[in-house]
């Protein structure tokens, strides 16, 4: 059976190397970077075959939908709640200024 299977171009992946690959793969796409074969032979603990790594690009990038759009989600709130904190920023800025402008009023007077 074994034969066959090889013979077939299909080989047994060994799961939690699997899921090894894939936190892997997960922490490649947290770091900006899109997960490659390459990427992902190189950051692997454990020496894999170029096949192992497709498998587990192909169940990441399977499962990694749900995952995009919830990273998408974050960074809009992220970028919401920057742009807040820029214009909070803005405000304590132009009151530090009018605060610096009193005292010079009142060290003058």
């Amino acid at each position: 059976m074994l034969a066959i299977l090889f013979c077939l171009g299909i080989t047994i992946v060994d799961q939690d190397s699997i899921q090894k690959l894939l936190m892997i793969c997960h922490q490649l796409q947290q770091d900006g970077q899109q997960p490659s074969v390459a990427l992902l032979r190189g950051k692997a603990p454990m020496k894999i075959s170029v096949t192992t790594a497709i498998e587990a690009i192909r169940r990441f990038n399977a499962g990694g939908s749900k995952q995009s759009d919830d990273s998408k989600v974050k960074i809009s709130k992220d970028a919401n709640r920057i742009a807040a904190l820029e214009k909070q920023v803005e405000r304590l800025e132009s009151a530090v200024a009018a605060l610096e402008e009193r005292l010079d009023n009142i060290a003058s007077s």
